[in-house]
């Protein structure tokens, strides 16, 4: 079972003469590491906005470890996902192990198990454990 699977996802914003997402089908692996890399004002960020239900597909279909997240509370789902996006998805006023943790922090983990995934985070993207 793919961890991601965004299936035909379009959005259409009700202003704009053409869909900021038209029909993106894509598969993320669980453990995979996927970077949207395109011009601004591509869709990525509106892709990525509609995985955690930011905003709602206007069309399609996405699903996170094979549940349609149509189904499944806002609040739920944004506490058992996570990403990274530039800028305003990061608290500027806390430390990068401090971000990170933060959802860990929110579900009561110990704060042992919130240090190592924290570190387990870093190494994944090739930051240093002192960050």
């Amino acid at each position: 079972m793919s961890a991601i699977l965004i299936d035909h996802v379009s959005r259409q914003f009700s202003q704009a003469t053409a869909p900021a997402v038209d029909d993106v089908s894509l598969t993320v692996e669980q453990g995979s590491f996927v970077t949207l890399l395109g011009p601004s004002g591509c869709g990525k960020t509106t892709l990525l906005k509609m995985i955690n239900r930011l905003y709602e597909p206007t069309s399609g279909h996405i699903f996170v470890n094979g549940e349609d997240t149509a189904t499944v509370s806002p609040t739920h789902l944004r506490r058992h996902i996570g990403y990274v996006i530039q800028q305003t998805g990061l608290f500027p006023h806390m430390r990068v192990e401090d971000n990170i943790a933060a959802v860990p922090r929110l579900l009561g983990w110990e704060k042992a198990r919130s240090d190592a995934r924290v570190d387990e985070m870093l190494a994944l993207v090739g930051l240093p454990l002192s960050y």
